[in-house]
């Protein structure tokens, strides 16, 4: 009895010292996870069906807020305007965010939330399902984006004016010259491609229509080789200064052009040529 005593005391202890290493590696593991949690630099909360349950001070800071008492049990819809960009009423929307990550296990979008100041952010968001010893909740992490939304605004005013500066360079590098009255010389130098074409088409119009011009003489002698759609917006140019009644003539044509000319599927018939810009010139003056 006595052995059979001491076999179940051994027992006991060893299932005691089993229980008590399995309780330290999880205080552990909590411990892990809470430095984790609450020395990230990225944002992170928790919440359930009651709401917010913690956050980390990331968080707090992007929030702006120094009382994280005040966060308890609000959903973090709560920290949002009423609709989000596309028109969604956040709470609504934010339902359907939560739904998706507990089916897919996790789920990224972005979002535009509300610092207690008032001050609209942009962030990503991250929600992943995890379960905690009082039961399912969702991991929240969030990733500012105000900083990247302002460089990629940057970004395209950058562009814009990039594309602003191009025009006024294709302006520059092809004027239009009066060489008599009603006679316009627009010599094209170097490389023209369907933009330059294009914004050619719109400068010259627009000399047609302030000077009154019957003529319009495009000299291409010094342009480089002329790609088909350049071509094509170039024989588009004399369609549309036909309805202004203005002629086109492209002077200068080389044999290379003259074969895209043939190759081209386009009504020729309001645009003239002339081997020369001279030829071109005279044959305007002597119409005139």
């Amino acid at each position: 009895m006595a052995d059979t005593h001491d076999d179940e005391l051994a027992a006991l202890r060893a299932e005691n010292e089993r229980l008590r290493g399995e309780l330290a590696a999880l205080a552990q593991a909590e411990e892990r996870f809470r430095v984790l949690f609450e020395h990230s630099s990225d944002a992170h909360l928790i919440f359930d069906h009651t709401g917010i349950l913690d956050c980390n001070t990331a968080a707090l800071r992007m929030l702006r807020c120094d009382d994280p008492s005040r966060l308890r049990s609000m959903h973090p819809a709560q920290l949002s305007p009423e609709r989000q960009p596309d028109g969604r009423l956040s709470r609504e929307k934010s339902i359907e965010m939560d739904d998706t990550a507990r089916r897919r296990g996790v789920h990224r979008f972005e979002w535009l939330h509300q610092r207690m100041d008032g001050e609209l952010f942009p962030v990503e968001v991250t929600l992943t399902p995890v379960r905690l010893a009082s039961g399912p909740v969702l991991l929240v992490a969030w990733r500012d984006l105000t900083e990247q939304r302002a460089r990629e605004a940057e970004l395209r005013e950058h562009a814009v004016q990039l594309a602003l500066q191009q025009q006024v360079i294709r302006r520059l590098s092809t004027p239009i010259l009066s060489v008599a009255a009603g006679v316009l010389l627009v010599p094209i130098v170097g490389e023209l491609d369907p933009d330059g074409a294009a914004a050619m088409t719109g400068s010259v119009l627009e000399a047609i229509a302030e000077r009154r011009a019957r003529a319009v003489i495009l000299d291409l002698t010094g342009a480089d080789d002329l790609d088909a759609d350049t071509t094509a917006a170039l024989v588009r140019t004399g369609t549309a200064a036909s309805l202004l009644g203005a002629r086109v003539v492209l002077a200068g044509i080389k044999p290379s052009l003259a074969r895209t000319l043939v190759g081209l599927d386009l009504d020729l018939a309001q645009v003239r040529t002339t081997s020369t810009a001279e030829q071109a010139i005279a044959a305007a003056l002597a119409s005139t």
